[in-house]
C-alpha cells in the first residue's frame, strides 16, 4: 500500500511539473503567438477594439510584404552584414581568447574587464562619437561600416565565453601533440579547436542573434542603400497610424531565421553553453 502511495505521489508530482512547464511555455511564447496572429489579420480585425480572438486568417500581409523589393533588399543586407560580422568576430575573438587563456598576460583581469566594458555601455551612450568617427572616415551608409560596428559589439562576448572554454581544455592535450612533433599552431588547430567546437558554435549563434536584432547602430549608421530589416519595419509606423498587420508580418519573417536556426542547432547550443562548466567540474 505504501509503495502504491509513493508511486501515486511521484506520478502526481510529474504531472504537476509538466503542467507548470507548459504554462510557463505559453507565457514565454505569448508575445510571439500574438504577433503571429496579428500578421494573419485583416486591417479591420487588427484595429478592432476589443481585440478579435476569433477571425478568418489571411495571408495578404505576407503577400504584400514579399512583393516589396525593398524588403528583400533589406533582408539581404541583414544577412550580409550579420554573416560577415560573425565571421570576423570568430576569426579575431577565438585566437584572442586562446592567447589570453594560454599565455601569461600582465594584468589579465584588468584586460578582461576592459574587454567586457565595451559591451556594458548602452548604445545610446556611444552612438554620437561613433557617428562622428564614421562620418570623418566615410563609413556612413556602408555595409563595411555596419559590419565593423557589429563586430565591435560582439567581440567581447566571444572573447569572454571562449576564454572559459579554453581554460577548461587541459593544456596536457596540446603538450602531448607538441611532443609528437606538432607546432603550437598545429596543436591549436587540430586539438584545441575540435575540442572547443561546441563553444564556437554557441558564440557564433549568440553573435548572430545580437547582430540580427541590432537596431540603434543600424538606425544611425545606415541609410537608404544599406538599411537592414529592422530599419525597414519603421516605414509601417506613421505619425497618425500604425499598420499593425504589415508590422507584425515583417516581425514574424524577421524572427523566423533565428527560430529555425535555433531549432537546427539547439543541441549544439545546449552543449556549448554547458561545456565549459562541465570541464571545470
Amino acid at each position: 500500500m505504501s509503495a502504491i502511495s509513493t508511486d501515486r505521489r511521484r506520478q502526481l508530482k510529474e504531472v504537476g511539473r509538466h503542467v507548470v512547464l507548459f504554462g510557463w511555455l505559453l507565457f514565454a511564447l505569448f508575445p510571439f503567438l500574438w504577433i503571429l496572429s496579428m500578421s494573419l489579420k485583416s486591417t479591420a480585425d487588427a484595429l478592432a477594439m476589443p481585440p478579435e480572438w476569433i477571425f478568418v486568417p489571411t495571408f495578404e500581409n505576407y503577400i504584400e510584404l514579399m512583393r516589396d523589393p525593398e524588403f528583400a533588399y533589406a533582408l539581404g543586407n541583414s544577412f550580409l552584414v550579420v554573416g560577415g560580422s560573425v565571421l570576423i568576430v570568430l576569426l579575431i575573438g577565438i585566437p584572442g581568447a586562446y592567447a589570453i587563456s594560454r599565455y601569461d598576460i600582465p594584468a589579465e583581469r584588468d584586460v578582461m574587464i576592459w574587454i567586457l566594458s565595451s559591451r556594458m555601455l548602452p548604445p545610446v551612450a556611444v552612438i554620437v562619437p561613433f557617428f562622428i568617427l564614421y562620418n570623418r572616415l566615410g563609413l556612413l551608409d556602408t555595409r563595411i561600416g555596419l559590419t565593423f560596428m557589429l563586430t565591435t559589439i560582439n567581440i567581447a562576448i566571444v572573447v569572454w565565453v571562449m576564454k572559459a572554454f579554453f581554460d577548461g581544455i587541459p593544456v596536457a592535450l596540446e603538450e602531448a601533440a607538441m611532443v609528437d612533433g606538432a607546432t603550437r599552431f598545429q596543436a591549436f588547430r587540430k586539438v584545441v579547436l575540435p575540442a572547443a567546437l561546441p563553444g564556437i558554435i554557441a558564440v557564433a549563434i549568440i553573435s548572430f542573434i545580437f547582430g540580427w536584432i541590432e537596431l540603434v547602430f543600424s538606425l544611425v549608421l545606415t541609410g537608404t542603400e544599406t538599411r537592414t530589416a529592422p530599419i525597414y519595419m519603421y516605414q509601417f509606423i506613421g505619425s497618425r497610424q500604425i499598420d499593425w498587420g504589415m508590422l507584425a508580418a515583417a516581425s514574424s519573417v524577421l524572427v523566423m531565421p533565428i527560430v529555425l536556426f535555433l531549432i537546427l542547432v539547439n543541441k549544439y547550443l545546449a552543449a556549448g553553453l554547458s561545456f565549459g562548466v562541465a570541464l571545470k567540474e
